[in-house]
């Protein structure tokens, strides 16, 4: 009996897809440094700048989570196979750079997310790759759910893309209005500005969780209706809910968690980088259980 099973041909395909994607994490060290008009060189060999380290690792990493569900998939012809990751990694870029105009120019639009990432400002950067990473598995999901195959399959996934990154914007826009009212002496945007870490991984781990929260409608939702209106209706609804349900266990696992822990004083005051750490791992835990179901 083979304890080994070994293709030949698949392996070739599996190779050819491998370097697309090395090649595409090589170029995302460009991309990025292009993009925010930033020396990538100059902030990673002469500066160390590690906020510019965690926004460049967080973009390869997003590539990563994308194609993460087609590389080793079955196509059984290498051109279409091939094609198919470089076509979706591509896409994926441009989708991603589209979330992180959206994140700065609307979310954060009182940070200059460029220039404090110049700054060297690693909260800045924690809370950018947040979004990244979102992005990042909403685009799997919405890629295994609705791929982008013919003009209806391109618009009802750019449509699906663009109804999460409302539901992101206006989520994360209630979370930093709730941050300053339980908050009276600071706010999101000034813990941020502030380098206050500890903030930085509770927001992104927020975001990560509400994201795969909201990629469970992927597993829940059948396409095989024409009906591409109700299609996208209902996954807007079922996001919401997601989202609901998300927010709901969330408030009951840290309180049973962090039991008799004042987590704003923690988190907020003492930039209590453990406690901050601990809270985004339970929202990222939570949100990916939740993808399950």
């Amino acid at each position: 009996m083979d304890l080994i099973y070994w293709d030949h041909y698949y392996d070739k395909i599996l190779l050819g897809n491998l370097v697309i994607v090395i090649a595409l994490f090589a170029a995302m060290r460009w991309f990025s440094g292009w993009m925010e008009r930033i020396d990538s060189s100059n902030e990673l060999l002469i500066k160390d700048n590690p906020a510019f380290g965690i926004s460049l690792a967080g973009k390869v990493f997003g590539i990563a989570i994308v194609l993460s569900g087609m590389i080793f998939g079955g196509n059984v012809e290498m051109v279409y196979s091939v094609g198919s990751v470089l076509l979706t990694g591509l896409s994926s870029v441009f989708f991603m750079a589209v979330a992180h105009v959206i994140f700065t120019k609307i979310t954060l639009s009182k940070i200059v997310v460029r220039n404090e990432i110049v700054r060297g400002n690693s909260a800045v950067a924690m809370a950018d790759t947040g979004n990244i990473l979102a992005a990042a598995i909403i685009l799997r999901a919405i890629t295994e759910w609705l791929p982008p195959y013919g003009v209806t399959g391109l618009v009802a996934f750019v449509a699906a893309f663009a109804i999460s990154q409302v539901l992101f914007t206006c989520t994360t826009l209630l979370k930093i209005k709730f941050f300053s009212l339980i908050n009276r002496q600071s706010s999101l945007i000034q813990e941020l500005k502030a380098g206050n870490r500890a903030v930085a991984m509770v927001f992104a781990g927020r975001k990560i969780g509400t994201a795969f929260a909201i990629s469970l409608a992927a597993n829940v939702i059948a396409t095989e209706s024409n009906q591409i209106g109700l299609i996208l209706f209902t996954w807007f609804l079922v996001s919401i809910l997601t989202v609901i349900a998300f927010e709901i266990l969330c408030f009951i696992a840290t309180k049973l968690i962090l039991y008799k822990v004042d987590i704003q004083s923690e988190i907020v005051a003492q930039k209590n980088v453990a406690l901050g750490a601990l809270q985004a791992v339970i929202y990222i835990s939570l949100g990916y259980l939740l993808s399950q179901f």
